[in-house]
């Protein structure tokens, strides 16, 4: 409905069910009660205008595609936690969650949406809407981490995408190897390379790592919307690549421990928390559960620094591998 007419314009209420495909009665309801939480504005006249609300929707980019995503997926996913926990408890299957009990889908959250062109151009449009934040910046990074000891070295950015990260190592290190690593729809679609300092390389990182001995093997963002079950065979697929003194980077929220922050702080890490059990039963972890997992996964890994840098929402698990 705050695409039904501009941003700086206003509309009749029978005017904005028509664009939106409404009978004008229901519209009437749904604009009544959206008034009451400042989204649209009533003028004099009795035509709609936008608040500051209904404006940025339709103005920011992306950020409409994030409120669908919230409101048909996260928001009707939501209640059917409990059930769910009661269904299957302690599972960490990325079929037995919240969402395919609200959804009636059989299938994990990705490989469901995939099965809709339009479920995943909103769902990717979502995501760009909120790592487009300040505080999700790619140059966090570039600048979070010592990357001058691997500037002649070989990166591998696992669950790269289009090489943001690549490019601004690459620009920075002119001498360093950069691979990205995505699947295989993914790496059709990337930015074609003028140089070869970034490659692009289909992969599936439950599978064993096909590019050996390299220094440094990145992931950001990826192990959130995993069980500890899935994190570990994906860490377990680098060993048989990894050197004596391999570093694995693992670019996350990391969950303060108990006491550091207010409760109204720690609010927005535990919706987080909440969003990954809904949709993959995985979670959010805290330093202690970072290390826990890479141990897990083999003893021979060890975390030598977790880093956080100012600004950023994500920090960086520094690990080495000890061969």
């Amino acid at each position: 409905m705050a695409n039904a007419f501009p941003a700086d314009s206003t509309a009749s209420i029978p005017e904005i069910a028509e664009k939106s495909g409404m009978h004008p009665d229901d519209a009437e309801t749904i604009i009544r009660h959206a008034l009451t939480y400042r989204l649209f504005k009533q003028q004099p006249n009795g035509t709609i205008a936008h608040s500051a609300a209904t404006r940025a929707i339709t103005t920011v980019p992306h950020l409409h595609a994030w409120v669908i995503h919230a409101l048909e997926n996260m928001w009707r996913d939501a209640p059917f936690i409990v059930p769910a926990m009661e269904k299957w408890p302690g599972s960490q299957e990325v079929n037995e969650t919240a969402f395919n009990l609200a959804q009636r889908k059989e299938g994990p959250f990705f490989k469901e949406i995939g099965k809709s062109e339009k479920s995943v151009r909103q769902f990717a449009e979502a995501m760009k809407f909120f790592l487009d934040k300040p505080a999700m910046r790619p140059e966090f990074a570039v600048e979070g981490y010592a990357w001058d000891v691997h500037a002649q070295g070989t990166v591998v950015d696992i669950g790269g995408s289009h090489g943001v990260i690549a490019f601004k190592l690459a620009e920075r290190y002119p001498a360093m190897k950069i691979i990205v690593q995505d699947r295989p729809e993914v790496v059709a679609s990337a930015p074609k390379p003028e140089k070869g300092q970034v490659e692009f390389q289909a992969h599936d990182f439950f599978m064993a790592q096909p590019v050996k001995e390299a220094d440094v093997y990145f992931f950001r963002y990826i192990f959130h919307s995993w069980s500890d079950k899935y994190c570990i065979a994906i860490l377990r697929a680098l060993i048989p690549a990894l050197k004596v003194e391999s570093r694995v980077l693992i670019m996350e929220h990391i969950v303060p421990g108990p006491g550091i922050l207010s409760p109204f702080q720690e609010r927005p890490i535990r919706h987080f928390d909440m969003a990954m059990k809904e949709s993959f039963n995985a979670k959010e972890r805290s330093e202690s559960d970072w290390k826990n997992l890479l141990g897990d996964a083999d003893k021979r890994f060890s975390v030598v620094e977790v880093r956080r840098p100012a600004g950023s929402q994500l920090g960086i698990v520094v690990a080495e591998w000890a061969g």
